[in-house]
């Protein structure tokens, strides 16, 4: 999540049935070198940005391999550097963008325009919902996190994680889909943990990957807390903004929980709360 504070401070899915028609999704492990295996949720070291990480070497429960440069999970891009850009269309083979941010905070750092890249806007959180929830987070970081994750479930949020599922299930099969929000850790993360589900990843897997977060960000986190003890901040709004740039176990738990009381489980959230069809599910490749 990324907030603009008011105060001198300005901070910045299914079962196995999937895999049997996915022939150009995944590999069996046997064709995944040692070296490979060992990079899992490797990150793709930019200049501009951070938390930019590959999907490329995880495995689930069935030993299926998601193939590299596919999926990349991301941060904003509007500070990536014109070599970062090109490290990504050219090393990386992305062909899709999509944009998890608000309208407005798509407006004061757009994404830069790179040919030959489809660029897709899904908003999963509004402007109103995030304005409700940073008067919560100014008296309550914590809590305004937990609120936060809930906005996933609801139905904007269902409907621009129903955008990322019909990007994947379309993409060319030589390019990679590349998602993300502001600080790739938040909205960016429950629709990794969604992708996953729907590859038939197991929790372990997916709590695994949602939190190396707090690893890849951990210079930036450090960054801004210093910033603002330096700058005169006050305890309440240094502690609000620490729960702001990591994520926790707990936050992640909080959509599972709704998705779970509402769908019956996270498989039943992406078919009923999403829409993804048996048909679907069962005929189309997710080129990843």
């Amino acid at each position: 999540m990324h907030r603009n504070f008011k105060k001198i401070f300005t901070f910045s899915a299914t079962s196995l049935i999937l895999f049997t028609s996915m022939a150009t999704v995944i590999t069996s492990n046997e064709k995944i070198s040692v070296q490979a295996s060992t990079q899992t949720g490797r990150q793709i070291k930019l200049k501009g940005t951070v938390n930019i990480r590959d999907l490329g070497g995880y495995q689930n429960t069935k030993g299926k391999t998601i193939k590299y440069k596919k999926l990349i999970r991301a941060a904003q891009l509007n500070t990536a550097t014109k070599a970062d850009l090109n490290k990504l269309k050219d090393n990386y083979n992305v062909g899709i963008d999509i944009d998890f941010r608000t309208p407005s905070e798509i407006a004061k750092a757009n994404d830069p325009k790179i040919n030959g890249i489809k660029y897709v806007k899904a908003p999963v959180v509004s402007d109103k919902e995030n304005k409700a929830d940073i008067k919560v987070f100014n008296k309550n970081g914590e809590k305004g996190m937990l609120l936060y994750y809930t906005y996933f479930i609801n139905q904007n949020g269902r409907k621009n994680y129903r955008k990322l599922f019909n990007e994947l299930l379309h993409a060319p099969k030589d390019k990679a889909v590349l998602y993300h929000c502001s600080y790739g850790k938040d909205r960016t993360g429950f629709a990794t943990a969604l992708i996953l589900t729907a590859l038939n990843f197991d929790k372990k897997k997916i709590y695994h990957d949602y939190l190396l977060s707090n690893k890849y960000r951990a210079k930036a986190t450090n960054s801004d807390l210093t910033s603002m003890k330096k700058n005169g901040a006050t305890k309440l709004a240094i502690k609000n903004e620490y729960y702001n740039d990591i994520v926790e176990k707990q936050y992640l738990d909080q959509a599972y929980k709704l998705a779970e009381q509402k769908y019956g489980s996270m498989m039943g959230y992406l078919k009923k709360g999403i829409g993804l069809s048996i048909h679907e599910l069962k005929n189309y490749k997710l080129n990843i």
